[in-house]
């Protein structure tokens, strides 16, 4: 895709599959349901194509139009792990046959080494083509109000062996997810504050491996509000990490999207915390854009 001004990819995207899911996800390749048709015509770049078809296809991706899957080039992600667990229960509740929580599995990419405009923001393809079709505008004005849900979209087929872990929905209920964001700001649980931390950090490790496990517990942590230099998340972390071991992920030029995302506005946050309580130094994130945000004590 080509690129937008502004379009910065978060290092970290999230994708539910589901046994009725379009298109094909392993841990290896990533196929629109056109690629995996074998009409080959209908493999054409959206922005090849007349701006309104291109609109047309766009718009009914976007919407989850039924019947359109055969033809559809596109694939979706979220920024919002939130809203990635959220859309799994939802599937698991409202799909035909109500897969179990073990069959719908939540993928995890680093988009770190791909190419730039292998990732496209809703927001940012919705304003090329909304003039060419109405239904479209209508679905960018709810997206640019509250119902923004941090989705990203690529084309045809994606190569993301080695950059991305997956793991069932029911793995992480059983290690504990449910228990870790229940009755967060209930006094009588502050006591408990320790052991969710703890919790999420085995929770990630668990499911996504050591690579990814400090990302991941924070994300897991940054699903509900929290207090900003929580020192009991701080200790957890120095009591599994070492300095080393932090400075090694790389996470002082990490990506973010927090537009209108209270967990992506979270997440920057304590992963500057670890991230300054380890280097004593603040991500690019705190040092240039992040410092638009009001932070409170």
């Amino acid at each position: 895709m080509p690129l937008f001004k502004g379009n910065q990819v978060p290092r970290y995207l999230f994708r539910i599959v589901a046994p009725q899911s379009a298109g094909s996800t392993t841990t290896s390749k990533v196929k629109s349901p056109a690629t995996t048709n074998s009409d080959s015509d209908r493999l054409e770049d959206l922005f090849q194509l007349d701006p309104e078809i291109a609109a047309d296809r766009l718009n009914q991706h976007l919407r989850w139009m039924s019947g359109h899957e055969q033809r559809c080039n596109l694939m979706s992600w979220t920024s919002s792990l939130l809203f990635a667990l959220q859309y799994g229960l939802y599937r698991h509740s409202m799909d035909r046959g109500e897969p179990q929580l073990e069959e719908i599995s939540l993928f995890i990419i680093d988009t770190r080494s791909f190419p730039e405009g292998t990732f496209v923001k809703d927001l940012e393809i919705i304003k090329v083509f909304e003039t060419y079709h109405n239904g479209l505008k209508d679905f960018g004005e709810l997206r640019f109000g509250k119902y923004y849900f941090g989705e990203y979209l690529t084309q045809g087929e994606l190569d993301i062996e080695g950059r991305c872990v997956k793991v069932s929905l029911q793995r992480m209920i059983d290690l504990g997810l449910f228990e870790l964001h229940s009755g967060l700001g209930n006094r009588d649980g502050w006591n408990r504050w320790a052991s969710r931390v703890r919790k999420a950090i085995t929770l990630a490790q668990s499911c996504f491996g050591d690579r990814w496990a400090v990302p991941i517990a924070a994300m897991l942590l940054a699903l509900q509000p929290r207090a900003q230099k929580d020192a009991i998340i701080i200790s957890g972390f120095s009591a599994m990490f070492s300095s080393e071991e932090i400075a090694g992920l790389s996470l002082e030029d990490i990506e973010i999207d927090d537009v209108r995302l209270p967990e992506g506005e979270q997440f920057a946050r304590l992963i500057n915390s670890i991230h300054r309580a380890f280097t004593d130094t603040d991500t690019d994130l705190v040092l240039n854009s992040f410092t638009r945000l009001e932070i409170s004590e």
